[in-house]
């Protein structure tokens, strides 16, 4: 079993309507949707749909602690911060793959991520010497990548870390980000408040990620920053 800390609009939020439509699947409640007609999208996505709509802010790992005491150090880590706004998201096309990103930094954001790093890595099983040349020799990582990989399991945290909603598997051309452009402009465009975190699980390898449970931004008494 894997377990990730995503970032998850709000059910009610029209992104999150509009993401799990996207990829075919809402992770919380397990159902099937209908994707928009977008040629070729189910083939497209096969592997961001098998992670959910989210974007990273702890990196799937598998855990050394019950999972019910990971959640409460979540809830714990979470208690001191609160729920804060998040700037309208862009679409965009790098390296193949179609994401949103953010439009201007948000750096309460990168606090949020940072402490999900830091705060849960006692929870994390160290990756096997085998399983980080691995990771090593399938990506083109810098040096600042390797120490992170060495030292917190994932080579994109810190500095290194960039907000991304993932919406495709590597593309050969831009049909796919084109069509994403249209579907995602209205909900994309919207600022949003982030007010908790997905806790998701990977049951068993190659399994599709549920989100499981939310938990949330406790600090500063439910008022927004």
């Amino acid at each position: 079993m894997r377990v990730a800390i995503y970032y998850v609009p709000d059910r009610q939020d029209t992104l999150w309507t509009a993401g799990t439509r996207w990829l075919g699947r809402d992770p919380e409640s397990g159902e099937v949707l209908e994707r928009p007609p977008v040629p070729g999208l189910a083939q497209a996505t096969r592997k961001a749909s098998r992670y959910g709509f989210h974007a990273t802010l702890k990196a799937p790992m598998p855990i050394r602690k019950p999972l019910a005491e990971m959640i409460n150090a979540v809830k714990a880590s979470l208690s001191t911060v609160a729920p804060f706004s998040l700037p309208p998201l862009r679409l965009t096309l790098e390296d193949g793959f179609v994401a949103l990103r953010l439009g201007t930094p948000c750096p309460r954001l990168v606090d949020l991520a940072d402490r999900c790093v830091q705060d849960l890595d006692d929870f994390r099983v160290p990756h096997t010497a085998a399983a980080e040349e691995q990771i090593r020799a399938s990506s083109d990582l810098t040096p600042q990548n390797l120490a992170n990989l060495k030292r917190w399991g994932y080579p994109y945290v810190f500095s290194e870390w960039v907000f991304h909603m993932t919406l495709s598997d590597q593309q050969p051309d831009d049909h796919i980000f084109r069509m994403a452009c249209d579907f995602f402009a209205e909900s994309a465009a919207r600022p949003r408040r982030i007010s908790a975190v997905g806790i998701f699980v990977e049951p068993e390898p190659q399994q599709d990620f549920i989100l499981i449970t939310r938990i949330p931004l406790a600090g500063g008494s439910g008022t927004y920053a």
